[in-house]
C-alpha cells in the first residue's frame, strides 16, 4: 500500500467478475441520480482554537505506552482506529496492530514490482508475520482516564484493518473491518481485500470469530466504517472498491435489517473519479449524506440510501472523512487534509450544504502535526472525543514508533469554530 493512505491499495482486479459478483452487478440498477448539488464553504476568521493540540492530546497506545503484547508479526505499528461509547458508559477504541502501514501475512503474496516500491518506502521485507496484522481494542470504564491493555478482537489469516463499532439498541455490537491479503494475480479472488462483519453480545468482551463477508459487487472492497443506525432500525455500511469492469474506486452502501446477520447491497455511487474512504451519516430530517476521498465530493440520499445525488466536490480535498451528527443537529466532518496537512474539522448547520472552515481548502486544526486519520464520538457533555494516528507508518522507523492519540474538541455555540479540550486524564 503506497504513500497516500490506506485506501490507495495496489491490488490486482478481476477482468472477469465472479459469478456471484456478476449477478449482483446485473441486479444492481441503483446509482447516483440527478444533477449535482454543490456544497459551499463559508470562510470565517477567529474560529481556530486558542488551546494547543500539544497541550490537549494524550497517547492511548504508543512507544512505551500500553503497547500490545509481542506476537509474531508485530513491529510497533498501531493505527486505523475508531472509538465508540457504549450505553453503559464503557469506551472502546478499536485499532489495527502490525508491522507497517499495511501488514500482509508472510510468506508475502506480492509481485516483485510492488514489493520494490514498498521497500523503497520502508517496508520491512524480512518480516515474519504468519497471519499479518490483527484487529485489537482497548477499553475504558472511567470516561477515558485510564485504558485497559490491548486485546485481540480477531486475527484472521490476513491483515485485519480498520475495526469500527456500532452498538444496537439491544446491546449487540457490530464491528466492521476489512481483510487485506496482499497483492495477488488477477484471477485469484482469495487475494483481494474484503469487508467483513463480526458481532459481540457481551459488551465487546468476546467476538464472533467467523466473519460475515459482505455480498459485494466489487472486485475488491474495503471500509473505514463505522456502520450507522438509521431511524427505522436498519443499519447501513459504506464501502469502497473497484468494480469488475475497472475504473477508479467507487463507493457502495450495504444494509442489514437483522442485527448484522445478513446484508444486502443497496446501492453503488459512481463518478468518473475516485470515490474512496466514504463517510456516511443520517441527518435529523432522515436524509443521508456521504463524503468521500480524495475530492471531498458530497452526495445525498432522500430514500435511505437507494439512490444518491451525483457526487460533487466543493473544493476541499481530504482523506478519511468521517461524519458525525451531533445532538443539536450539527454535522461534523473530521478528516485528513491535502490542503494544509494534519487532522482537521469542518462543520455544517444545514446538513452539508454549507461548511464552516477557516479557509476554502482546509478545516480547523485538531492536530496539525499528524498524518490525519481519525474518528470521533460525541460525549454526553456535547464535546467530541477523537482518536487519531500519529504517522502513516511508511518508514520502518515510523511504524516502530507509531502511536494513537486521543483529544477532545467542542463546536462553538455560534457554529463559527471549534475549541480543543484536554483529553481525559491528560
Amino acid at each position: 500500500m503506497p504513500a497516500g493512505g490506506r485506501g490507495t491499495m495496489v491490488v490486482w482486479t478481476c477482468s472477469v467478475a465472479l459469478a456471484a459478483g456478476a449477478m449482483l452487478c446485473a441486479l444492481l440498477e441503483v446509482e447516483a441520480q440527478g444533477m449535482p448539488r454543490q456544497a459551499t464553504v463559508r470562510v470565517v476568521e477567529g474560529g481556530e482554537s486558542t488551546a494547543s493540540y500539544g497541550d490537549c492530546r494524550k497517547t492511548l497506545v504508543g512507544p512505551g505506552v500500553n503497547q500490545p503484547d509481542p506476537y509474531r508479526g508485530y513491529g510497533g505499528f498501531v493505527g486505523w482506529q475508531a472509538p465508540v461509547r457504549l450505553r453503559n458508559g464503557t469506551w472502546l477504541v478499536g485499532f489495527s496492530a502490525g508491522y507497517w502501514h499495511a501488514s500482509p501475512p508472510t510468506p508475502l503474496r506480492i509481485d516483485a514490482a510492488t514489493l520494490d516500491t514498498w521497500t523503497k518506502l520502508g517496508f520491512p521485507a524480512d518480516i515474519d508475520a504468519p497471519t499479518g496484522g490483527r484487529a485489537m481494542l482497548i477499553r475504558s470504564t472511567d470516561g477515558g482516564i485510564t485504558w485497559s491493555r490491548p486485546e485481540t478482537i480477531i486475527d484472521t489469516p490476513w491483515d485485519d484493518r480498520s475495526p469500527a463499532f456500532l452498538e444496537l439498541p439491544d446491546g449487540t455490537i457490530l464491528c466492521s473491518f476489512f481483510t487485506y491479503p496482499g497483492v495477488g494475480p488477477p484471477e485469484d479472488q482469495e487475494l483481494a481485500a474484503r469487508t467483513n462483519i463480526i458481532r459481540s453480545f457481551d459488551g465487546g468482551v468476546t467476538w464472533e470469530q467467523r466473519p460475515r463477508r459482505l455480498p459485494s459487487p466489487f472486485a475488491y472492497d474495503a471500509t473505514d466504517g463505522p456502520p450507522i443506525l438509521l431511524h427505522d432500525g436498519s443499519v447501513l455500511l459504506a464501502v469502497y472498491g473497484k468494480l469488475p469492469e475497472g475504473g477508479p474506486e467507487q463507493a457502495g452502501v450495504f444494509r442489514t435489517t437483522d442485527r448484522g446477520e445478513t446484508w444486502e447491497v443497496l446501492s453503488v455511487v459512481r463518478a468518473p473519479y475516485e470515490l474512496s474512504e466514504a463517510g456516511i451519516a443520517q441527518l435529523p430530517d432522515g436524509r443521508l449524506v456521504m463524503i468521500v476521498r480524495p475530492e471531498g465530493a458530497i452526495t445525498w440520499s432522500e430514500d435511505e440510501g437507494r439512490t444518491w445525488s451525483t457526487p460533487a466536490s466543493f473544493g476541499m480535498r481530504m482523506y478519511e472523512p468521517g461524519l458525525l451528527v451531533l445532538t443539536d443537529g450539527t454535522l461534523l466532518c473530521l478528516h485528513g487534509s491535502y490542503g494544509a496537512g494534519g487532522f482537521r474539522a469542518i462543520l455544517s448547520a444545514d446538513g452539508g450544504e454549507t461548511w464552516v472552515a477557516p479557509a476554502p481548502d482546509h478545516g480547523f486544526v485538531v492536530d496539525a502535526s499528524v498524518y490525519g486519520y481519525g474518528r470521533g464520538m460525541e460525549l454526553p457533555n456535547g464535546s467530541v472525543f477523537a482518536a487519531y494516528i500519529h504517522t502513516g507508518g511508511h518508514r520502518t522507523e515510523d511504524a516502530r514508533t507509531e502511536a494513537i492519540w486521543g483529544i477532545r474538541l467542542r463546536v462553538r455555540p455560534d457554529h463559527l469554530g471549534v475549541d480543543l479540550l484536554p483529553a481525559p486524564g491528560r
